[in-house]
């Protein structure tokens, strides 16, 4: 089928394309607004080798792997959730903290869901705090040359709305509207594509022209 045909199509139709492009859009929307708020505060921790050393910093890379699995461990939410007097199991709290091991620039990122953007920013606080207080202990053992030192970049940054992102979501909503409303379309265009109501669509079926037609009276 010829691209022209296509856009006739389209342009015939087109109506299906708009009304199912802001019904889903639309509902996009709606589903958004049913959606409980969740906010993010995110925190950034430098991770410092003693002296610039090739291997001390290539086993820091594999040391901030371990580390990012420890700041995730029960032992460090547990202190958390008691120095932050948050009512949540470790197993909750876990699930809101997610910790980004960067090796190229030796930072790890903590980022931490809550739907109370001030408790969000307090826990992703608290948990860098922990965390980097237990690594400072633990160095203390450690020869000053061969000790890693960390500390945080910045302090917690303020939350902000991490879903629903209802412009995204109704973008989404009206992109995928279009796809369904011109398949449907299309589908329509096929099921009537063997009726023929007029010369024209004789026309364009057999590739003969009409050369007249018997009146309906």
């Amino acid at each position: 089928m010829p691209l022209k045909e296509y856009l006739r199509i389209l342009w015939k139709r087109g109506w299906i394309i708009i009304v199912m492009a802001f019904v889903t859009a639309a509902s996009a929307v709606v589903f958004s607004m049913l959606q409980r708020p969740v906010y993010r505060s995110s925190i950034q921790i430098n991770v410092i080798p003693a002296r610039l050393d090739l291997g001390l910093t290539e086993s820091i890379k594999s040391l901030m792997r371990n580390y990012a699995a420890n700041i995730v461990s029960n032992k460090t939410l547990q202190e958390v959730i008691d120095r932050t007097g948050q009512d949540m199991t470790t197993d909750m709290l876990r699930s809101r903290v997610k910790v980004s091991s960067i090796e190229s620039d030796f930072m790890i990122q903590i980022d931490v869901d809550d739907y109370d953007p001030v408790v969000a920013q307090q826990l992703a606080q608290s948990v860098a705090d922990v965390f980097i207080e237990n690594v400072n202990i633990s160095m203390q053992d450690q020869d000053k040359a061969d000790r890693v030192g960390v500390s945080a970049k910045d302090a917690a940054e303020p939350a902000y709305l991490q879903s629903p992102k209802k412009k995204i979501n109704a973008l989404a909503g009206g992109i995928f509207g279009v796809l369904l409303g011109t398949v449907i379309v299309l589908v329509l265009e096929w099921l009537n594509s063997g009726i023929i109501r007029s010369s024209t669509d004789l026309e364009r079926a057999t590739g003969i022209t009409v050369l007249g037609e018997i009146p309906e009276n």
